[in-house]
């Protein structure tokens, strides 16, 4: 499979940088940062598979925003990093100069539309946390569901719709929530969600699992996460797997 996004990357490098410089100025105008995040991750490549599908970012954004997203192509494997890869360095070109992200998501769907010669496609799961108001929002195609928990309650954010380059008009899902601190937001692919085969909503095992831990030490939860991901299939990992966590604190 040819993926050629060199025409569009381009159109779309143009119209970042003639904004650029307007975001740059706005910036300055901002109060001050009223929130700090700490961010970590935790990986695995499917078992007899030697490049993960999987891929991952953590990258401060125009007027104290912060963004981490990950990106999970079809299968393993080179042509699912690809599809995942390419999403991600579109999302990071656009959103870190200031572009709209509803209309940088939908020209990286449009892309992978008009340039891929047979089936593919990858997920969008965006969580933009801006550190002076305290609000995140979760933008998502196809993705596993959020989980925000806050000492041992735990919040699930979900949505269903078809992941980038499934369908023509992409169907965004968006949500946001003012957080106060003291919160952990947890981040998963689809091979951390789906390597419990026992439940009907794979959710729940996740939400579980965190409502119990009681360490705030986001390294070793997502080390944990990992493990029971891989122990759910008898210690191999039957998926790519890839695990975002950040701890959220205000400022005193």
């Amino acid at each position: 499979m040819q993926i050629n996004f060199g025409g569009v990357s381009k159109v779309i490098s143009s119209l970042a940088e003639d904004i650029e410089e307007k975001d740059k100025n706005e910036e300055q105008k901002k109060g001050t940062i009223k929130f700090k995040m700490s961010v970590t991750s935790a990986k695995a490549t499917k078992d007899n598979s030697e490049i993960s599908g999987d891929t991952s970012i953590q990258t401060n954004l125009h007027d104290g925003k912060f963004m981490m997203a990950i990106s999970d192509g079809m299968g393993s494997g080179a042509k699912a990093k690809k599809s995942s890869s390419t999403v991600i360095k579109m999302l990071k070109r656009l959103l870190t100069t200031g572009f709209d992200k509803d209309i940088s998501i939908g020209l990286i769907n449009s892309s992978i539309n008009l340039n891929s010669d047979e089936e593919t496609y990858a997920t969008i799961d965006i969580s933009v946390f801006d550190r002076n108001t305290g609000n995140i929002e979760f933008i998502k195609n196809g993705a596993c569901p959020t989980f925000i928990k806050l000492e041992n309650k735990v919040e699930v954010v979900k949505a269903v719709s078809l992941p980038a380059g499934i369908v023509q008009n992409i169907d965004l899902v968006v949500y946001d929530k003012d957080l106060k601190g003291g919160e952990l937001i947890v981040m998963c692919s689809d091979g951390v969600l789906e390597s419990n085969q026992e439940l009907i909503n794979k959710e729940i095992w996740i939400k579980e699992l965190l409502e119990n831990i009681q360490t705030d030490d986001i390294q070793k939860i997502a080390n944990i996460l990992l493990q029971e991901s891989i122990d759910n299939g008898f210690g191999v990992a039957k998926d790519d797997m890839t695990i975002l966590i950040a701890k959220i604190e205000k400022i005193k």
